[in-house]
């Protein structure tokens, strides 16, 4: 069971700011927490801004991975590039990116238990 979670100002990543915030306990096993960044300056990411930020995002959740227990998973997706996935701790996303207005993604939290 789910008995962590982490609070709005634990998403936070420097030269952006957090425009929707919803978190989700799907059932006892699954939280999500979707996430909208924009940036603070100007209209929208500049491709430097949109890598570092996808860069940060997975950090973000490599971070929070090591402060769970062993059998909690985290996972991010980035709804605004086609759903792609990154799991806690697999290797970097190499991925071409461009400019963009703000970035959606969704932290998702999942026990696994081993039976």
């Amino acid at each position: 069971m789910i008995s962590k979670s982490f609070e709005i100002k634990d998403y936070a990543i420097d030269d952006s700011q957090i425009n929707g915030f919803w978190m989700t306990l799907l059932d006892r096993e699954t939280l999500t927490t979707e996430i909208i960044y924009s940036p603070v300056k100007g209209d929208s990411f500049d491709v430097a801004q949109t890598n570092r930020m996808i860069g940060e995002i997975t950090e973000k959740c490599d971070h929070f991975s090591s402060l769970l227990p062993e059998n909690i998973s985290c996972q991010v997706t980035f709804s605004d590039l086609g759903d792609l996935k990154y799991v806690a701790g697999s290797a970097d996303l190499v991925l071409e990116s461009g400019e963009m207005d703000e970035i959606r993604v969704v932290y998702r939290l999942h026990v696994e238990y081993h039976i």
